[in-house]
């Protein structure tokens, strides 16, 4: 796999970080000289710990970054400056290997070293990519994929991670990739990065369970556990939208982990009625991922109600209907997904849904999607084809991507 011929002369700073693999940038920097391009090189601390600042400045031509405060013997100009220059020049910035501190450091704004200030620094036109390099238990934890999907979302480039052997002894996803193929990939695109799919859409995302309390400690409700509406907000982010998150009660570990993913909890169907409104208008997609309760009790009791023997009687009234009630005001250019969750007769139920709830598609799953984290879904589009689309049994955060693939289609 070698560079196009074609490919422009540009201006690259290669920033290396602390993991065994920084042997394979000396590679990439190498490879990048020879086909003539200006290489810069910056180390963060760590990485001087595997390969020395000689050997890059060997191969790359020119003398390589390491802090980010000037030397004494700095004499003033550019040299004073090591955070800003060659990275406010660069046409292209690569962080490989990626690990994954420096990967959390760059997606949350911190400045520390030479590598993630030279990153704030960068100028908006500057080609971005990051190769991961880890061990596998690493790259799966899931604060790093989050980290991950931010720098996606900010159009960064991901190259790898490739599966096999690591340093650590373990075998897995985490090795970083060759070269060769980074090169290649780096280059097959155009230097500006596309825009994400949803890039600026505002997404409003209901999610979760209500529960309809009768006193202050039991209640109606149901086993949804939000992980649908998790995985569709961080998705959302990952393409580029603001995302706008009102979930019932869930477990922490059920909720959006992103900073920029703005969540409101609620408790009961008309709270979410409520809360959903405050957005209704202002969004362009809504996704209605909720298991909303069907029925709420005529009377709440203040106090916990004692148990009694015999029979206790509940009155019960109908919820508001979150979705049919807020697409009354629908604009032509909004998207609205619903959920339709069936026992027998789904499609057909599903089809009235769609069109009682003025839905542009509709997801119908079945009971094994409650609580898991894959399940049973088809997919039914007013714009696309006139018959449910199975995509079969896949996980929730697959799912959510095929969703959204179709928001981005059609709005």
């Amino acid at each position: 796999m070698t560079e196009p011929a074609s490919v422009q002369k540009k201006t690259i700073l290669l920033a290396v970080c602390g993991g065994v693999a920084a042997y394979k940038s000396v590679e990439i920097a190498s490879r990048l000289r020879k086909s003539g391009h200006n290489v810069h090189v910056a180390m963060s601390p760590a990485a001087q710990q595997f390969v020395t600042p000689l050997t890059f400045a060997a191969v790359s031509g020119n003398s390589v970054l390491t802090e980010q405060f000037p030397s004494p013997a700095s004499h003033g100009g550019e040299a004073l400056f090591p955070h800003l220059y060659p990275s406010t020049r660069a046409d292209v910035f690569i962080l490989a290997p990626a690990t994954a501190d420096m990967i959390a450091k760059i997606a949350h704004g911190f400045g520390d070293d030479v590598v993630s200030t030279a990153a704030l620094s960068l100028l908006a036109s500057c080609r971005r990519a990051f190769c991961p390099s880890m061990n596998v238990e690493m790259w799966r934890n899931p604060v790093v994929q989050e980290n991950v999907r931010i720098l996606e979302s900010r159009g960064w480039q991901r190259i790898g991670p490739a599966t096999g052997a690591l340093a650590c002894g373990t075998t897995g996803e985490g090795r970083m990739s060759e070269p060769a193929e980074i090169i290649e990939k780096i280059f097959a695109t155009p230097v500006a990065a596309e825009k994400p799919a949803l890039f600026k859409k505002k997404v409003l995302i209901l999610s979760g369970p209500t529960h309809e309390h009768f006193d202050p400690v039991r209640f109606i409700g149901n086993p949804s556990s939000g992980k649908m509406g998790k995985a569709l907000a961080e998705e959302s982010f990952a393409a580029g939208a603001q995302v706008t998150f009102v979930t019932g009660p869930v477990a922490e570990s059920n909720l959006p982990g992103i900073a920029g993913i703005e969540i409101h909890r609620v408790t009961s169907a008309g709270e979410m009625l409520v809360a959903a409104r405050k957005f209704y208008d202002q969004s362009d997609v809504v996704i209605y991922a909720a298991a909303v309760a069907d029925y709420t009790p005529a009377e709440v009791c203040a106090e916990k109600m004692p148990k009694m023997n015999g029979e206790l009687a509940l009155r019960l009234v109908a919820t508001p209907d979150i979705a049919a009630t807020l697409n009354r005001k629908k604009r032509r250019s909004q998207i609205c997904i619903g959920f339709a969750l069936q026992t027998s007769g789904g499609e057909a139920k599903a089809r009235e849904k769609r069109k009682k709830k003025n839905f542009d598609g509709i997801v119908l799953n079945s009971l094994d999607a409650l609580g898991g984290d894959d399940g049973t879904y088809r997919f039914l589009s007013v714009r696309g084809k006139s018959e449910f689309e199975n995509w079969g049994k896949i996980s929730k955060r697959d799912c959510a991507k095929k969703i959204l693939a179709v928001v981005a289609r059609i709005s």
